[in-house]
């Protein structure tokens, strides 16, 4: 039967993923507010996804969006027979520094973080501890099928991603036509099919 963890983004509602078609597997959309205690950073949440994988019924696939999906990269450099698929949406396997992002998260009123996966001070405290974090050397131990998801239409995602599934044994790249950086239905479309 197996198990799909879904590892959201932290700037994007959680809720795009509650009713995603998953076959005949479990569908688990991970609670980081569950998982660890807040505030928290990069390493302890890494830690404690990887203990959710080992916990979880096998097989387990991974999706994970956006911040979500470097989250999803590093558990899988680490868990070697483990894990059935990796799914990975606007994936990056090197993070940025983020000054740009936390400009603007700062500016944000903390009723804007209600629909996503964490409140406005943990966000922040993540973003801040994942900065500067490269998996480049890692990836030549992520030894499942990798499925690479980017909009036609993200200029920003576009380059990490084609560079990933290059990089990757397994890595297997789709272009989602009228996607831009968040979710669409066709994204959930192709993620769906990939799973039936």
């Amino acid at each position: 039967m197996g198990t799909v963890l879904i590892f959201p983004d932290l700037a994007s509602p959680v809720a795009v993923w509650d009713d995603l078609a998953v076959g005949h597997r479990q569908r688990q959309v991970v609670d980081y507010r569950q998982l660890v205690e807040e505030p928290t950073d990069f390493d302890q949440l890494t830690a404690a996804a990887i203990a959710l994988v080992r916990a979880t019924p096998q097989p387990v696939t991974l999706l994970g969006h956006g911040f979500g999906a470097f989250l999803a990269l590093a558990v899988a450099t680490t868990q070697f027979g483990r894990l059935d698929r990796l799914l990975l949406v606007t994936p990056a396997y090197q993070l940025p520094s983020f000054r740009g992002r936390l400009a603007n998260l700062h500016l944000k009123r903390q009723g804007a973080f209600a629909s996503t996966a964490l409140g406005k001070k943990a966000t922040l405290q993540l973003y801040q501890t994942a900065a500067n974090r490269d998996l480049t050397n890692q990836l030549m131990h992520v030894q499942c099928r990798v499925e690479i998801y980017c909009g036609e239409q993200d200029r920003a995602h576009r380059g990490p991603a084609e560079d990933l599934y290059r990089r990757l044994l397994e890595g297997h790249l789709t272009m989602v036509p009228q996607m831009g950086t968040q979710v669409t239905a066709g994204t959930r479309a192709a993620i769906a099919e990939s799973l039936r």
